[in-house]
């Protein structure tokens, strides 16, 4: 008898458990401060499924720990998991509303809880926040990688700090190509370069990109 149940997997589940999800985190002794409830414990970023096999996959305050190439290889993964119609739900600190909180005259204390939601609580080797996120650079780079937007949410804590989150939910439109993807990861990668001289830099980006997904 063929389980028809659909696959749904929460990556980074920490303690918050989803019934109906496959919660899947780094093992307990990776944790400071905390246990950790999660049917498997791996390192999300070696994880292997079936193309076209899982129905949802989900993220909460997970994505921006990973470095810019890190993020483009899994979100190519993960596109090639999903299913056509399949749903990619990632919520992350937003980059830009915390900006403009800073930016608005709020005091010191603020500024350096904004700060800490930016950075990370860095109490463990994956506790820091890499990436930076906000919505037009999630469009870009979602739309690029064959993912339809089909909606964006800003939220905010109703208490201090007034912690500023941003969550995308997007669909995967149809199967690509893995040459496609790379060549749509390069030209993302080329965003990050600052100036001509960057060229090695971007080089050696792509090179990372094409090992861990060749």
């Amino acid at each position: 008898m063929i389980d028809s149940k659909p696959l749904k997997l929460h990556l980074g589940c920490g303690q918050q458990y989803m019934q109906g999800y496959l919660n899947i985190d780094y093992p307990p002794e990776d944790h400071v401060g905390y246990t950790p409830t999660a049917d498997r414990y791996e390192d999300i970023t070696q994880l292997k499924f079936d193309n076209n096999s899982v129905d949802e996959i989900r993220l909460h305050h997970v994505f921006e720990h990973f470095n810019r190439v890190t993020a483009l290889v899994l979100l190519v993964k993960w596109h090639n998991w999903l299913k056509l119609d399949g749903v990619l739900v990632i919520e992350t600190p937003d980059f830009m509303k915390s900006v403009e909180q800073i930016m608005s005259g709020i005091d010191y204390t603020q500024k350096m809880a904004i700060v800490r939601h930016l950075e990370g609580d860095q109490t463990a080797f994956w506790g820091i926040h890499i990436g930076q996120w906000w919505n037009e650079r999630f469009e870009n780079t979602l739309s690029r990688l064959g993912f339809s937007i089909l909606k964006i949410e800003h939220t905010q804590w109703d208490r201090w700090p007034y912690l500023s989150n941003v969550t995308v939910t997007s669909t995967k439109l149809a199967d690509r190509s893995l040459e496609q993807q790379i060549e749509q990861c390069q030209i993302l990668l080329k965003d990050s370069t600052v100036a001509v001289g960057e060229n090695r830099t971007y080089k050696i980006w792509c090179e990372q990109l094409k090992q861990r997904l060749l």
